[in-house]
């Protein structure tokens, strides 16, 4: 035999599913949050694919990075010459091409901060320090890789281009992004 319970909103099996209204408000701001974020993407594959991307802005942008990267090497004293989007020296070379340009990390910083609900006072300073950051860091694994596939074997280099090339900087830009929320987030609540 079941006793009841005196007081009937405290009894769980009547409502088993108890939503407050901020609670509601918060789930409905992020999956508003989510849905953007999934748009925006799809705007940025949609223009990462086009042919005018391609045919207009993809080839200038890697031979800059490749240019870049070469400059960082020949910082460490290599014999490394650019031809285009390819690095080469020393019987080794790399190609930098749609993927290796670190586009994806920096669209998912700038997606993120864009449609974040805050000031665009706030916005600014992580558009700008974040995109240049990954920016930077992605000519620093460019010289990286080179380096790691001139002097390590095959299999190791191609485990650090698509573990440490792909997957760990999509990850730093998610983490920059989600930084810079918890940055966004203290200071909007102290100015509060």
């Amino acid at each position: 035999m079941k006793k009841k319970s005196k007081h009937p909103s405290k009894n769980i099996a009547a409502n088993p599913i108890q939503v407050s209204p901020s609670s509601l408000k918060q789930k409905l701001s992020f999956l508003k949050f989510l849905a953007a974020f999934v748009i925006s993407m799809g705007l940025f594959y949609f223009f990462y694919y086009s042919d005018f991307y391609t045919n207009t802005i993809e080839v200038s942008f890697m031979n800059a990075q490749a240019s870049l990267g070469n400059f960082l090497l020949h910082l460490i004293r290599q014999d490394t010459v650019v031809n285009g989007y390819t690095i080469s020296g020393n019987g080794f070379s790399i190609d930098i091409k749609k993927g290796c340009d670190g586009l994806e990390a920096m669209a998912i910083l700038a997606s993120g901060i864009i449609i974040f609900p805050t000031s665009v006072r706030l916005k600014v300073p992580g558009l700008v320090f974040g995109i240049i950051a990954l920016f930077l860091l992605n000519l620093l694994r460019i010289a990286g890789l080179y380096m790691i596939g001139k002097n390590c074997s095959n299999d190791f280099f191609e485990i650090m281009h698509f573990q440490g090339g792909f997957i760990i900087f999509t990850a730093i830009g998610v983490l920059f992004l989600l930084s810079w929320m918890n940055w966004t987030t203290t200071k909007s609540l102290k100015a509060a």
